[in-house]
């Protein structure tokens, strides 16, 4: 049962064509945020629980050691699922910059549908960073020249 939602947001992302953004999904991000709260409160319970007792909650071996560590172990896989999650839809926004444009009004209304608020300020964020870095530079990087695409094959 632990962590199990962290899974469930991993493969959702996983399930759709590679590189292509699903539906941000808002409600099961906000039930695994719920879980890890849900276990970091677990995990200080039993720990305080083993300091009252006077056991040193590192060395002891009994069913409140094993039950925070279950909870911290839960605790962890959700946490990275959750930056999994974030990681990858960042890395296809940033390159939704690269093949598509680089405003948001560019964007084809299906994929800004699929994007939640942070993530299209990240992606008005991540153009305005490029494009500043290209005008300092004098260079249009969003530019594919004919060189380019007869080198591609």
């Amino acid at each position: 049962m632990h962590g199990r939602l962290g899974s469930r947001l991993v493969k959702g992302l996983a399930s759709g064509e590679k590189g292509q953004l699903t539906h941000f999904n808002d409600e099961l991000l906000n039930e695994v945020i719920k879980e890890c709260s849900e276990n970091f409160l677990a995990l200080q319970s039993l720990i305080r629980k083993m300091q009252e007792e006077g056991l040193d909650f590192q060395t002891t071996r009994n069913a409140d050691h094993y039950g925070a560590l279950i909870n911290h172990l839960s605790l962890i896989r959700n946490k990275r699922c959750l930056m999994a999650y974030v990681y990858n839809r960042a890395e296809m926004i940033q390159n939704l910059a690269w093949t598509v444009g680089l405003r948001l009004f560019e964007l084809p209304e299906e994929i800004q549908e699929k994007l939640s608020h942070l993530e299209k300020d990240y992606f008005k964020r991540h153009s305005a960073a490029l494009e500043s870095y290209m005008s300092k530079v004098d260079l249009n990087l969003n530019v594919v020249t004919p060189f380019f695409l007869a080198h591609m094959n």
